[in-house]
């Protein structure tokens, strides 16, 4: 069930900025990143600048703890930002950290950090820094060992910290950042109370900062992250949420890191985490066609790191374009550590499986193999499962499903799907099966045979039927006959609304969507409004999520 999303255009073109900010004037380098800098250095070596911005961070993958999961690598990704106070140093070893963060080598990362601090005790930056390679490793891998390890450290690092240059908006900054992280932590390590508090305390210090310093760029980016992710947190949350007063609005927020991308595109050593910061928002907010033109233009000084290409890669998978994705992933500098190859073994193994390859069991079983932890082992082992079924092993396949039932967190919204999949009270069909995984992936000539193979033995039963319809009918849109996909669609949602299975709420999505596109918004509003009165689930949230804003988007355009 995963969805076709309608193509939304980005601009993101890489526009100069000269001028200034605060007043001072710049050099035609930091011209680019002007509303994002504070340079009161009066050198102009671009190795060896003294900085007080901290990192931009966040995270990716999907919602509830899916959601903490995304909202802690986004956090873990805040980019470096030029400016000037105290003892806070982006200097050349700090730019390379990043690079090697971004390119996975942490080990190497590390001691880059040891070495700037040998040298330079009080640079606040580099131990900023040092926690956030830290952070990056234990989201990755993670073990109570290193959780408790990264905490300890973190009060020890704040010890030091806390204090000192405390008047300086980037003491502000990095506390707020290193507060964020331990937060995040904590939550998903299960202190709901004691994170939840950490986290309020570094949305407040962020804040603080901008009631302080209205024009400081840094907290202007952690404020359009801010609000970016708190207008697609899921209920629970935005019920805790709505206890500290907390608001948000998208278009602000994603307006803020656009232009951050623009300004800093070209720019080694923080230009990456700018472009992975628009990517994380888009996936957060389902809607990753809005990057991948992005993806397909990246700037070449950080073209060939690890983790931009891997979620090159990754929006290619989520956007149909599964070929391009198994060519990207093919570049991966696996060799970086076992992290790149765990990473790698996770996005090839699926990218497999769409294009019906029998090699995807092998990726998705050494994934398992090296998975330390309850996240994503649902998700992929209910894959594995399908590489069974299309071989025929149906006791193998029900085997696994069991064990999708009976093991794993159902926390990550990959997870739920998968345990909705194996819970399904009928056996999955393997040509409809295979005409999914051939559509998710935009292999239309492959699914359409498919498809025939099941008109030749088609099942009498009515989940098979509205499977079948509503497959006819992405099909049908994908080939550009949306008269019948609207037919195919409409069959679905007239036969399957009193049923306990999503593909009538998710059919009422995609008419939905049909005429918005058509600008014929009062029947896209009833199909949205159906498709969220149908959505009474836990399971496949793009459906409930895209709807709901599908209804609140054509409202407003229907009162222009």
């Amino acid at each position: 069930m995963t969805p076709e999303r309608a193509p939304v255009r980005v601009n993101l073109p890489c526009l100069p900025l000269p001028e200034t900010l605060y007043g001072t004037n710049m050099n035609p380098f930091y011209s680019l990143i002007h509303k994002v800098v504070r340079r009161k250095a009066t050198s102009s070596s671009r190795e060896s600048l003294i900085f007080t911005a901290p990192s931009l961070k966040m995270k990716c993958n999907d919602q509830t703890k899916s959601m903490k999961k995304n909202l802690l690598f986004w956090f873990l990704l805040f980019l470096p930002v030029a400016g000037a106070s105290g003892q806070y140093q982006f200097n050349g070893n700090c730019r390379n950290g990043w690079v090697l963060l971004f390119d996975l080598k942490f080990d190497e990362a590390r001691q880059l950090m040891q070495k700037e601090l040998s040298i330079r005790p009080t640079n606040y930056y580099a131990l900023y820094l040092e926690q956030t390679i830290d952070a990056w490793a234990l989201y990755i891998n993670p073990e109570e060992k290193a959780y408790e390890a990264f905490l300890d450290n973190y009060d020890k690092k704040r010890k030091t910290m806390d204090g000192r240059y405390e008047d300086s908006p980037y003491y502000l900054m990095c506390k707020s950042e290193m507060d964020l992280q331990a937060g995040l932590f904590r939550v998903l390590n299960g202190s709901l109370l004691g994170g939840a508090n950490k986290l309020y305390k570094g949305y407040k210090e962020v804040h603080k900062n901008l009631k302080l310093y209205p024009d400081f760029a840094p907290s202007r980016m952690i404020d359009g992250f801010f609000n970016c992710a708190l207008s697609n947190l899921p209920p629970f949350v935005k019920g805790v949420a709505s206890l500290f007063s907390v608001s948000s609005d998208f278009d602000k927020g994603w307006e803020t890191l656009e232009d951050v991308y623009r300004q800093q595109e070209h720019i080694r050593g923080i230009n990456a985490g700018s472009a992975l910061f628009l990517i994380f928002v888009a996936k957060i907010n389902k809607t990753p066609e809005i990057v991948y033109d992005l993806t397909q233009n990246y700037d070449t000084s950080f073209r060939e790191l690890f983790m931009p290409q891997f979620f090159k890669a990754n929006i290619e998978y989520r956007t149909g374009h599964n070929e391009q994705a198994l060519g990207t992933l093919a570049t991966l500098h696996r060799g970086n550590g076992p992290e790149a190859e765990f990473l790698y073994n996770y996005m090839t193994g699926k990218a497999l499986l769409r294009k019906l390859d029998p090699e995807a069991g092998n990726y998705i079983q050494q994934f398992l193999k090296d998975l330390h932890e309850e996240d994503y082992f649902r998700e992929m082992t209910y894959a594995l499962a399908l590489v069974h079924l299309l071989r025929g092993d149906r006791e193998k396949y029900h085997d696994l499903c069991r064990e999708v039932i009976e093991k794993g967190d159902d926390i990550i919204e990959r997870d739920r799907e998968a345990l909705y999949d194996a819970s399904l009270d009928y056996e999955p069909d393997i040509a409809l099966v295979k005409t999914r995984l051939l559509l998710d992936g935009g292999y239309l000539q492959r699914a359409g045979k498919n498809i025939s193979d099941y008109e030749a033995h088609p099942r009498p039963a009515l989940p098979y039927k509205l499977e079948y319809h509503f497959l006819k009918g992405r099909y049908a849109l994908a080939s550009g006959d949306t008269t019948a996909a609207i037919r195919y669609f409409q069959w679905v949602l007239q036969n399957g609304r009193d049923e306990k299975y999503l593909f009538a709420s998710e059919a009422a999505l995609r008419l939905g969507e049909i005429y918005e596109k058509q600008k014929n918004y009062p029947l896209a509003y009833q199909y949205y409004k159906t498709s969220t009165d149908l959505y009474k689930s836990s399971y496949y949230e793009y459906i409930g999520s895209k709807a709901e804003k599908g209804e609140e988007r054509v409202k407003e355009l229907m009162k222009r």
